[in-house]
């Protein structure tokens, strides 16, 4: 009985520990499958940045695109569309620029650059050039540059590549040089349209460098000095044709202003001869008048002839004292028209200076 009961007693202890380690699986098995479920939850949130897009795929198929912001997606159902890219990387050891190749969901909306390095290409005289060309472009429609093109980078530089070829053998090598803008300008119009069929908007294409072989690099060198030593040589001689052409000038109008002076000088003193004279004569004038009036106040019938000998008889007066200042001759002649003349006028003489 004693065996009996421990065996009795023995049966509910096992069971009970086999309900309690099938009570912890139950339990342990919910937990999991409820960490797995938020886990599973949580995946599915994804986060897409700013100037930044990501392509759903469906189950394969394409379902939609998730722009800048917090989004949920279906685990294990949706996935993102990866895109092949490249770009230059520059690490700190060395400043030589490395390309990378990266598989990534993010698509890059911003502007992009792409230097494919030199280029060999020949002009339309054979001649054969080194060309660095730069490719800005942004992505335009993410659907078409990431399910219609394989590699977007690859793509965009074979077509700028190849076209570039194209346009450089229908030009000579001076037409190169000098018709630059206008190469940049039909490169762009011409890649733009092929890339619009993938998405790809071309904003601008830039030929950064053109390197000719040595041999034209010494010929062009040696035709610029040639030519600069020209252009100097034929400034020199229209300098000194201006500068003769102006001493030319600068003497005429010396010769000019010269006679115009001696002319405004000559006239000037012709005015002054005039003006003096006119003086002169008014003076004499008021004279002979002042001569009359004084001569008919002493009694003498004053006569416009009188008062003319009278002052004709003053300067021969003068001009005898003139003529004897010399002290060389004590003998003068003097004509006897004058004596006649002196003999009536001297004896009024008096009578005037009273007046």
């Amino acid at each position: 009985t004693s065996v009996t009961g421990v065996q009795t007693c023995a049966l509910p202890i096992s069971s009970l520990a086999v309900h309690q380690t099938l009570g912890f699986i139950i339990w342990g098995i919910y937990v999991a499958i409820i960490i797995t479920a938020i886990l599973i939850f949580l995946w599915g949130y994804v986060v897409v940045r700013q100037a930044e897009v990501m392509i759903i795929e469906r189950l394969g198929k394409y379902h939609k695109t998730l722009t800048p912001g917090l989004h949920w997606l279906i685990p294990f159902a949706d996935r993102p569309r990866k895109i092949r890219w490249r770009y230059l990387s520059t690490s700190l050891l060395s400043d030589t620029p490395s390309i990378k190749h990266v598989n990534s969901s993010q698509i890059d909306m911003r502007e992009h650059l792409i230097d494919f390095g030199q280029q060999h290409v020949i002009t339309k005289d054979t001649v054969q050039l080194e060309i660095d060309a730069l490719v800005f472009f942004r992505i335009e429609d993410p659907v078409l540059a990431v399910l219609h093109v394989c590699n977007v980078p690859d793509m965009i530089e074979l077509i700028t590549q190849s076209t570039l070829r194209n346009l450089i053998a229908e030009l000579t090598l001076d037409e190169m040089f000098s018709s630059r803008e206008l190469v940049n300008a039909e490169l762009l119009e011409k890649t733009k349209g092929d890339a619009l069929r993938w998405g790809i908007v071309i904003t601008r294409v830039e030929i950064q460098s053109i390197i000719p072989p040595n041999d034209i690099h010494q010929a062009m060198e040696f035709q610029i000095k040639e030519e600069r030593d020209r252009r100097s040589a034929v400034l020199q001689a229209e300098g000194d044709m201006e500068a003769a052409i102006i001493t030319c000038k600068g003497t005429a109008a010396k010769v000019i202003l010269e006679a115009e002076g001696e002319k405004t000088a000559s006239v000037q003193l012709a005015m002054g001869d005039a003006e003096s004279k006119r003086i002169m004569a008014d003076a004499e004038a008021q004279a002979i008048q002042e001569l009359r009036q004084a001569m008919s106040q002493v009694g003498m019938e004053g006569s416009t002839a009188s008062a003319t000998e009278y002052l004709v008889a003053i300067q021969y007066l003068n001009s005898l004292s003139m003529l004897t200042r010399g002290g060389q001759s004590n003998v003068t002649f003097i004509p006897s028209q004058t004596t006649d003349a002196l003999a009536g006028i001297l004896p009024t003489l008096p009578h005037i200076s009273k007046q």
